[in-house]
């Protein structure tokens, strides 16, 4: 596993740094679209390649949110904003995010969800389960007066594979699966002041195949192979691609999303409309270390 370790920590590495570097570029009536591209230049200037669109969630938005093209949105004033960036080499991808409160009354949140994340990375370690990392946070979240987000969680990440199967809950569920040695997990606490649920919205932003796709209409299937080839399973953005007629492709997109042949990304919305804040960390769990490659 050597050299594929060296491959996730540089990829870590540059997903750190993009952190850093979106940390002082933000600002209230900043264009989300501005923020976005700016970000996922540093990463491609920085030799990372893209492992999913730079999420940019604000107040009760948990996750899922990125710019469209040619989106109008900014920063709000006294804005909670989530920036979720993943990053990869060769497909070993680096998930890390961080959550920026352009409002003191919402720092003690954003610092609640940093410690959660520490806390939980401190005691994992192979054969611990998944319910006991989900009951450190939940337990720190509660000291500090908040809830989790129970329907959102931290996943295992294979090559080219960003969800690859075990889950890690962000409350005590019950389940004893079994985190063990040679695995990668991104570990990623949501903390809010609202219910602790968030739903589907309407809004889908994000996309990624199942599969390459045939299509009667030929430019819309070039665009399929092209996103296949490029990217297999790994989420993608329009924003991406502007020498489409997106509109023609994005009805195609959704009609595909409708039939279950295309994975869409609804943003989450937190059910009471609660500010939400979100850390992220990615790791490799070693027989003797766990090895925090986005630090």
């Amino acid at each position: 596993m050597k050299e594929e370790i060296k491959y996730y920590l540089e990829a870590g590495k540059i997903a750190s740094k993009a952190l850093e570097f979106a940390k002082n570029k933000i600002h209230e009536d900043m264009p989300i679209l501005e923020l976005c591209n700016i970000i996922e230049n540093f990463i491609l200037s920085n030799g990372g390649q893209l492992a999913f669109p730079c999420n940019i969630s604000i107040n009760e938005i948990a996750a899922h949110d990125t710019a469209e093209p040619y989106d109008k949105r900014v920063i709000p004033k006294n804005a909670i904003v989530k920036i979720d960036v993943g990053v990869h080499i060769e497909g070993y991808i680096a998930d890390a995010a961080t959550t920026i409160a352009l409002n003191d009354r919402m720092q003690r949140l954003v610092d609640a969800t940093k410690k959660a994340l520490m806390n939980a990375i401190q005691n994992i370690k192979p054969g611990i389960t998944i319910n006991k990392i989900g009951r450190i946070v939940e337990n720190t979240a509660k000291l500090y007066g908040f809830q989790t987000i129970k329907n959102l969680s931290g996943h295992m990440i294979k090559r080219y594979l960003l969800h690859a199967g075990k889950s890690i809950p962000n409350y005590d569920n019950g389940i004893e699966t079994v985190m063990k040695a040679g695995e990668v997990y991104a570990i990623e606490p949501f903390l809010t002041i609202g219910k602790g649920y968030v739903y589907d919205s309407d809004n889908i932003r994000i996309f990624s195949l199942k599969k390459a796709i045939k299509h009667k209409d030929k430019t819309i299937e070039e665009f399929f192979n092209k996103i296949w080839k490029q990217r297999y399973n790994l989420p993608f953005s329009l924003r991406w691609y502007p020498e489409y007629d997106l509109k023609k492709i994005k009805d195609a997109i959704i009609e595909k999303v409708e039939r279950g042949e295309i994975i869409g990304y609804n943003v989450l919305v937190e059910e009471n409309k609660g500010i939400v804040a979100q850390e992220e960390h990615t790791i490799i769990i070693t027989e003797n270390e766990v090895i925090v490659t986005t630090i």
